[in-house]
């Protein structure tokens, strides 16, 4: 008796739907894939197929309650689209299942920015904000796995954050580790205050109920105060099996995004200002890109050489 076999069976069952409907149909023929003995299959041919859909359907609705705790701004924008609530729960299949625990929540954020990308949405632009706002999800989801796996091997993690030396202008500066960066089209506050009305779990069984509407998905994608929202994953609470992970958030301006691409270690802020001062930026730029980097620092975004 091979109990592995079993499980898996019953894994599949519960996660992949084309094999649920097929064994509701014709049991034993659906079980003619698996290595069981006549005694197992004759014990799997018996599940009420009623019973198995109602399992199925629970599963992937716990499951989604706590991954929408990740997406919130992205769950509630789907649920406007045609057929959008069944795109989130078509993800929860044997594909996500499979990936190691710390990883379903990134897969899932990966395969339903790749459905959407590739859905037909009235305005390109809409589309394009609603792709920018689930990036910005993802990083964070992205960071926050990744700290996880490391606190979870034993590994110390860097203080949140550092006291900034006299001399901050001019040592080099560096990406802090578990920091996301992405371009959304509002404050992420305003933009959870217009998207949702409940967070975490209940969220999901809100919009379940109501899910958002066309016009209000316009009415917040066409909002036009684009931020840089910069993320950097915390660890809010340790426990022996599974860190509790938030993030601290810095939002600045459009216009920040080109200047972390030069934030790679090697030079410093006192650079940066140099090479746009000699661009001819006026003084008032300068201070604000100064200030900037200056609220980075002090929220452990950046590393100081």
């Amino acid at each position: 008796m091979s109990f592995a076999v079993q499980e898996q069976l019953l894994f599949d069952l519960l996660f992949d739907r084309d094999l649920r409907e097929r064994f509701g149909r014709e049991p034993m023929a659906a079980l003619t894939a698996y290595d069981l003995d006549e005694s197992e299959r004759q014990d799997f041919s018996v599940i009420r197929h009623d019973a198995l859909e109602l399992d199925a359907t629970m599963r992937v609705g716990l499951i989604l309650s706590q991954f929408c705790r990740a997406f919130p701004l992205t769950f509630s924008i789907v649920s406007s689209l045609n057929g959008g609530l069944g795109l989130l729960r078509s993800l929860i299949d044997t594909q996500t299942m499979r990936t190691p625990p710390l990883e379903r929540v990134t897969t899932f954020g990966i395969r339903l920015k790749e459905k959407l990308s590739g859905m037909d949405v009235e305005l390109a632009r809409e589309k394009e904000l609603a792709i920018s706002i689930l990036e910005a999800e993802l990083g964070m989801a992205w960071t926050g796995a990744a700290l996880k796996a490391k606190v979870l091997k034993g590994n110390a993690v860097l203080p949140g954050q550092v006291a900034l030396e006299p001399d901050w202008l001019t040592r080099p500066v560096g990406l802090a580790p578990f920091v996301s960066a992405a371009i959304i089209p509002d404050t992420y506050q305003q933009l959870k205050k217009a998207l949702c009305p409940h967070m975490g779990a209940e969220l999901w069984r809100h919009l379940n109920r109501t899910p958002l509407t066309q016009a209000q998905r316009q009415q917040v994608l066409q909002l036009s105060n684009p931020r840089i929202l910069v993320a950097r994953a915390e660890v809010s609470h340790v426990s022996r099996c599974e860190p509790t992970v938030e993030h601290r958030t810095v939002e600045l301006s459009e216009g920040f995004a080109p200047l972390l691409q030069h934030v790679d270690g090697a030079g410093s802020v006192s650079d940066i200002l140099t090479q746009l001062g000699a661009a001819g930026a006026p003084e008032s730029l300068l201070d604000g890109v100064q200030a900037g980097f200056r609220q980075l620092l002090d929220n452990g975004m950046l590393t100081q050489g």
